[in-house]
């Protein structure tokens, strides 16, 4: 999970979640979903949890957090995406880097973006992938499988900033291409949320996201 910033906007780049309290961040933060159902948003406050204090079993202190970012006005309750970041509605969001990344590289300067790995409270994510007990060519498709396995399938998912299963073989290898591992943001210390830890955070965030934090994300 990582800062995505209009660095046209916003001219003092925020490196850690505390620096998002900040008076200089008044109407300019906001979430990439509404945290009653987005998997993101979700995230982001889980993430926020680990940096004040809470833990992948207690999602409270994100809670709190982002009550605070709302009492203090920094908190824009928008679902956020590529298009508010860019006219400056929303200047600061939170967002997975690979996704961040690629706005980056869409708009092209226009405007200008940054993004920041937070120095505490990084979260990661994973994604799953399966080969369908019906699947009618299924030597195929574990065919396919392999491909996306491979050192070179692997380099497509790096070369998109996603960090792949096998990402720490191929460092240990040097088999990264050069261009590719200089691209990706430094991730050291990120954690990952068990299955059954999302449900009863995702849970805790959905029942009491309106009574806690009280903004309505639209």
């Amino acid at each position: 999970m990582a800062f995505e910033v209009n660095s046209d906007v916003v001219k003092n780049v925020p490196a850690d979640w505390a620096d998002l309290l900040k008076p200089e961040y008044k109407g300019q933060v906001a979430l990439a979903g509404d945290p009653r159902g987005s998997s993101q948003a979700q995230m982001s406050v889980i993430a926020a949890s680990l940096a004040n204090g809470g833990s992948l079993d207690n999602v409270q202190p994100g809670l709190d957090f982002f009550k605070k970012l709302n009492d203090a006005g920094n908190f824009v309750p928008v679902i956020a995406k590529q298009a508010t970041v860019a006219s400056g509605e929303t200047p600061v969001i939170m967002r997975w880097n690979y996704s961040a990344i690629a706005d980056k590289a869409t708009l092209a300067g226009n405007p200008n973006l940054a993004v920041v790995i937070p120095k505490t409270g990084i979260i990661g994510g994973v994604y799953i992938q399966a080969i369908s007990a019906y699947a009618p060519h299924p030597n195929a498709a574990k065919l396919w499988m392999e491909f996306m396995y491979s050192d070179e399938g692997q380099s497509y998912w790096l070369k998109g900033a996603c960090y792949t299963a096998r990402y720490g073989d191929m460092v240990s290898r040097n088999a990264i291409p050069a261009d590719i591992a200089d691209s990706l943001p430094t991730v050291t210390g990120v954690v990952f949320p068990s299955l059954d830890q999302l449900v009863a955070s995702g849970k805790t965030i959905t029942d009491t996201w309106m009574t806690v934090v009280g903004a309505d994300v639209k």
